[in-house]
């Protein structure tokens, strides 16, 4: 299974919204960026973490959580984001497939040095958005599908929608039409 490391507060700094909803309430943005990671991590089946320096929120002690299937570690006064994100490179388990989303340089090289792709907090998001809008296209056609078939329209045979579009026409329903054999489907001769 595939590992994606963000670097959280680099990625809530970047993105617009987030960077505009910490602006209002630091907590929200990083609720929603765990909300987002979720979402992508369900869809793409990747293991995420979500890596925050813990100087940013009460607390002195690292912590780490699972919140909707992301891993989310909170530093701790004594280290960084960026020393946690260096140790989990480090503990990548060989053959793990590991990217680290930050757009830090020097985080960027290290990972690079130890053979680590890296992407930047903007071309996460392009990674993101494209996940959720191919998800939200599957959602829309499938829904158009279901409605669509569950016309009623649909569901009946050529001769009873036939008959009953000359009954709209206010015409008489059984001229003219023959049922599969030939017959009259109404009885007569």
């Amino acid at each position: 299974m595939d590992r994606l490391i963000v670097d959280g507060y680099n990625v809530i700094f970047a993105w617009p919204q987030l960077a505009a909803l910490k602006d209002v309430k630091l907590e929200d943005a990083r609720d929603l960026l765990i909300a987002v990671m979720a979402d992508y991590a369900a869809l793409t089946r990747q293991r995420v973490t979500v890596v925050f320096d813990s100087h940013r929120r009460p607390g002195g002690d690292e912590s780490s959580e699972m919140l909707s299937g992301v891993e989310v570690i909170f530093s701790g006064r004594k280290s960084s984001a960026d020393h946690v994100i260096e140790r989990l490179i480090y503990l990548a388990k060989p053959g793990e497939e590991v990217t680290i989303a930050t757009s830090d340089s020097m985080q960027r090289g290290l990972a690079l040095g130890k053979g680590v792709k890296t992407i930047s907090a903007l071309l996460l998001k392009a990674q993101v958005e494209a996940v959720i809008s191919r998800r939200n296209l599957e959602i829309h056609d499938r829904k158009s599908r279901s409605d669509m078939s569950r016309r009623l329209e649909d569901r009946l045979d050529p001769l009873t929608r036939e008959r009953l579009d000359r009954m709209r026409r206010g015409e008489d329903p059984s001229a003219g039409a023959q049922g599969p054999g030939g017959e009259d489907p109404a009885g007569g001769e």
